[in-house]
């Protein structure tokens, strides 16, 4: 019965975080769109949350990127938005919660099963409300002495938020 709830378990979350998928298995999830005046929106302030330290670099560089591309630049100082990119890990298996999958002990000889998922949450600096929120997410099967290939997932991480900022509009500039 326990294994059949596990089971049950991992399907629902295999559901639930791939809404959309990207070819690398990358799933985005956008769950706040467009409540307000966007347009007069065009800098941003930048806080990584719980990010893994060899994750915070590439990821907010592909990250940002992408919502440059919607004519945004970066201001930490004063700016009209705050965004907030924010790691969660999310264990498949029951008695995982404690290895932590970044620091592979090296007697641990398991298969680690977990959903990572970048959380994308998009505050209006003056009023302080949350006006734009997604996420990404991607199932790891993690197996004993197996490494992360950063280099190889940057592109797909830039896809993904490509197509989860596809619904933020874009800033038009008046000449």
């Amino acid at each position: 019965m326990k294994h059949l709830k596990l089971i049950l378990l991992s399907s629902l979350l295999l559901i639930l975080s791939s809404c959309a998928q990207t070819g690398s298995q990358i799933g985005t999830t956008l769950t706040l769109c467009c409540p307000e005046n966007y347009a007069s929106y065009s800098e941003y302030g930048l806080e990584v949350q719980n990010m893994p330290l060899f994750l915070r670099s590439y990821m907010t560089t592909e990250f940002e990127s992408a919502l440059q591309q919607k004519g945004l630049s970066r201001n930490d100082q004063i700016n009209d938005i705050r965004v907030i990119l924010r790691y969660k890990q999310i264990d498949l298996v029951p008695g995982q919660q404690e290895i932590d999958p970044f620091i592979r002990i090296e007697a641990l000889n398991v298969e680690l099963n977990y959903i990572a998922r970048i959380e994308i949450e998009i505050f209006e600096t003056r009023s302080n409300d949350l006006v734009w929120a997604g996420s990404v997410s991607r199932i790891h099967q993690v197996t004993p002495g197996e490494y992360m290939h950063e280099d190889r997932a940057r592109p797909h991480f830039y896809q993904a938020f490509q197509s989860l900022l596809a619904s933020y509009p874009a800033l038009t500039t008046s000449d």
